[in-house]
């Protein structure tokens, strides 16, 4: 059984020393503008600044993105508007289970569980959405079901999902380049197809969803899954905290304009073991705390794909088979 509170990121590979990208501040989890990879003005330095993030945190909060920060705010709007109706309003689209499209309701993911811990389930509910309303991706859990409000939901998650997506496989190139893997498109050829999954996570107040229970957390300590996870955090509110090497956890910072991204448990497996998959949660809520929404958006690689390890340091993996795997292993109830 692994222990939550231990470092569970298989980061073994050397530290490429002092970044001279383009990172900013000395903080744990380190931010990185991106512009000049995009400009290509200095792609080699955002490459070995997103190298040191991952090697020595696993996360890394991003800004110069280049997605509509307009498109971001209607898309939370919406999503917000739909968490504010009645229990009987979202039942309408409520996912037969956790995985499938729509609402999950509080009570059905504990991601603890992924640890082989028992725990309460998480302090949220979530709305799911798959990838594959994008061209050449494929429906591999279930078709998309969309709510009857609010009626701009289904356009702003369309429009955002295309833009996610796209700076998702923009992303695995940087990540090519980091690793000096000497194919500039090695993981973005092999996630061209898959169901990516947005998640929209609600944490409601302590009025809305009770107070915790022991050992309860708005999203309990946990490793993500596949290649990379791309979030949007509540401006001024996040309570994301990440757990360093050492044990100690520390608070992801919240930027404007940025979006935070960190490697999963598939991406640290195939560098070989020099990226860390950190272990990372969301504490519950004190009273008077406000309800947030995060816009998650999870990318793995195609499932079919066998992941190894570059340089041959551990044992191949089948992509689609971890990840139900790991599914299955954090669903508290239907």
């Amino acid at each position: 059984m692994a222990d939550p509170a231990a470092d569970t990121g298989s980061g073994t590979g050397p530290s490429t020393g002092p970044s001279t990208g383009p990172s900013t501040g000395g903080a744990p989890v380190p931010v990185v503008d991106l512009r000049a990879w995009f400009d290509t003005s200095d792609v080699e330095g955002v490459a070995r600044a997103v190298d040191r993030a991952f090697t020595d945190v696993g996360f890394v909060v991003v800004t110069g993105h280049g997605v509509d920060p307009d498109l971001i705010s209607r898309t939370r709007s919406a999503f917000a508007r739909f968490f504010e109706q009645s229990a009987d309003e979202k039942a309408t689209v409520r996912a037969a289970r956790l995985g499938e499209s729509g609402w999950a309701p509080l009570g059905m993911e504990a991601n603890a569980y992924s640890f082989g811990d028992e725990s309460p389930p998480d302090l949220k509910e979530s709305y799911r959405l798959g990838a594959h309303l994008l061209p050449g991706r494929q429906a591999l859990r279930g078709a998309n079901v969309w709510p009857g409000a609010p009626t701009d939901l289904r356009e702003c998650a369309e429009e955002y999902v295309a833009a996610v997506d796209a700076l998702h496989l923009e992303f695995l190139r940087i990540c090519a380049a980091a690793l000096d893997v000497g194919d500039a498109d090695l993981f973005r050829r092999t996630s061209l197809r898959n169901d990516n999954t947005l998640n929209v996570n609600w944490y409601g107040p302590v009025s809305a969803l009770g107070a915790a229970r022991e050992g309860q957390y708005r999203i309990g300590p946990h490793t993500d899954f596949g290649s990379v996870t791309i979030l949007h955090r509540e401006p001024g509110a996040s309570g994301l905290e990440v757990r360093l090497p050492g044990g100690e956890w520390v608070a992801a910072p919240l930027v404007d304009g940025s979006f935070t991204i960190n490697a999963g448990d598939m991406l640290a497996l195939w560098s070989g073991g020099r990226w860390r998959s950190a272990v990372h949660r969301i504490p519950a809520p004190d009273p008077g705390d406000p309800a947030m929404v995060s816009l998650v958006y999870f990318c793995e690689p195609d499932p079919e794909t066998v992941i190894t390890p570059l340089g041959g340091a551990g044992e191949s993996v089948i992509a689609g088979e971890y990840l139900r795997a790991k599914i299955d292993a954090i669903s508290f109830g239907t």
